[in-house]
């Protein structure tokens, strides 16, 4: 979707942005990041449209806007409603952009937004999705959608030539056949969600311990203070550090195989640690 020479759209939080150690800008063959300010991790179909207004494409001195990528759900757990998505594909496609959508908890989102698939994606505008399996039951699964014939073409060669053709894939097409005959992802992702929800609402009525974003899919992001944060980490619990400080903010997950009793253990180590 984008030569060496374009910018990639996304937001501060993506995960492309932070947490891929510089590996688009090395597989694009150079391409530039351009990374958007927006509440709860989402861009807005205006500051995208601010933003290309004043890209400068058709100079070579400055670098062409060349693509958008969202992520569903975001990096704060919060997720893009399909009209918001139309309505940023309209503002990238209006610009000459291509869209993508990086998935990999692609089944988190569609079951909170009781919509189809094909709603949260081509219907919508996605140009290509990664749909990810591996973050809901399966082991290295993952499958590049495109959505837009004309942009299929290269696709093998690219998969080749960056050493992601695997030999044998069939034992891991085998993990997708399972992974959605008979809705299994829906399921597992159904369960994580739920015990997410669940896990928030014991958070909630825990005194001193607050939730830094709406619980939409399964991330929940809750602010701990550092002798909250030691009392959790010696009862067995481990969990992301998102931010240093006073105050940590503790990233938790929950998965296609998280427990309800695993839940009632965090929460009841957590107001036994919060109440001192």
């Amino acid at each position: 979707m984008t030569p060496p020479y374009g910018n990639i759209y996304c937001h501060r939080e993506d995960h492309i942005a932070v947490h891929e150690c510089g590996a688009p800008e090395l597989f694009s063959g150079g391409a530039k990041l351009v990374v958007l300010d927006g509440e709860d991790g989402k861009i807005s179909s205006g500051a995208l449209e601010a933003a290309l207004e004043q890209a400068g494409g058709g100079d070579v001195h400055h670098v062409p806007p060349a693509a958008l990528s969202l992520s569903q759900q975001t990096e704060c757990g919060t997720l893009y409603t399909p009209r918001e998505v139309t309505a940023l594909c309209e503002v990238a496609h209006g610009h000459g952009l291509n869209v993508h959508m990086d998935g990999a908890r692609f089944a988190n989102a569609v079951v909170t937004l009781d919509c189809t698939p094909a709603e949260a994606t081509w219907r919508s505008g996605i140009d290509i999705l990664c749909f990810g399996a591996t973050k809901n039951g399966a082991l290295a699964a993952e499958a590049v959608i495109i959505f837009k014939p004309e942009l299929a073409g290269e696709a093998a060669y690219r998969h080749k030539r960056v050493g992601q053709l695997f030999s044998k894939m069939r034992f891991i097409s085998a993990q997708l056949e399972a992974y959605i005959a008979g809705g299994l992802w829906l399921e597992n992702a159904r369960h994580a969600n739920a015990q997410a929800t669940r896990l928030a609402e014991g958070i909630e009525s825990t005194a001193r311990v607050e939730l830094l974003y709406p619980v939409q899919g399964n991330e929940l992001f809750a602010t701990l203070s550092e002798p909250v944060l030691s009392g959790l980490l010696e009862d067995g619990f481990t969990f992301h550090r998102w931010r240093d400080g006073g105050v940590v903010t503790a990233r938790l997950v929950t998965a296609f195989d998280t427990a309800p009793g695993d839940i009632d253990a965090f929460i009841a180590s957590l107001k036994r640690h919060a109440a001192f």
